[in-house]
């Protein structure tokens, strides 16, 4: 991390990943909340952000900051939550981990295929996969594109959308999006099968996670 760079971006505003959660419905903010002004970095050692649309305050030790990704983006080793009265709190993820431990802080109890969505996954980096959306709590299917899983980590994925046509199924006009690169924490994706006809992983994800402003 670097802190002469983080100094002199004080004032700006910054998204953080993964997303915030919020506790009592343990569920991430949508992506157009997750906007925060950095208004401080006393002794370079903490970030004090504000969010831009609520109350929140959260302050982040410099340790628990993996890196600062121009233009506007903040990734953190550990998880924001929003807990209740306005309050947040960070979780740190555990240190150390190589891929060959365990995993238990990405494993997906509905995973069927794979014990360790990190492990699958890495070995399909840089390489396409199929994606079917989920809209809603009670998991109705809503559709289905094709993106490169671009990066892998233990606790996050960075997936490319070549900005093609999302296919729904309630009937409506395919979604043309933009150009784009998702990020995705592991604990949102589910390794549900291989799609064999396109010989490629398919992942199933929340369409919230994914656009969460349309």
């Amino acid at each position: 991390m670097n802190r002469k760079a983080l100094s002199e971006s004080v004032g700006s505003v910054f998204r953080l990943r993964p997303n915030p959660i919020v506790r009592k419905s343990k569920k991430p903010i949508k992506e157009s909340l997750n906007f925060w002004t950095f208004i401080s970095f006393p002794e370079q050692k903490m970030l004090l952000l504000q969010n831009n649309h609520s109350n929140y305050r959260v302050e982040i030790p410099t340790t628990y900051v993996r890196g600062h990704e121009p233009p506007d983006m903040i990734v953190i080793r550990g998880q924001v939550y929003l807990d209740e009265e306005e309050k947040c709190s960070v979780e740190p993820f555990t240190e150390g981990m190589s891929a060959g431990d365990s995993l238990e802080l990405v494993q997906d109890p509905l995973n069927r295929e794979s014990k360790e969505i990190y492990a699958t996954l890495k070995a399909h980096e840089g390489k396409m996969v199929s994606i079917r959306f989920l809209k809603g709590n009670d998991g109705t299917a809503y559709g289905f594109c094709e993106a490169t899983l671009q990066l892998v980590t233990h606790h996050f994925v960075k997936l490319y959308d070549q900005g093609v046509s999302i296919q729904i199924f309630d009937g409506g006009a395919p979604i043309k999006t933009p150009e784009s690169t998702k990020t995705i924490a592991l604990s949102f994706i589910r390794y549900e099968e291989d799609d064999e006809k396109e010989n490629r992983p398919r992942l199933v994800i929340d369409y919230s996670h994914w656009e969460p402003r349309l």
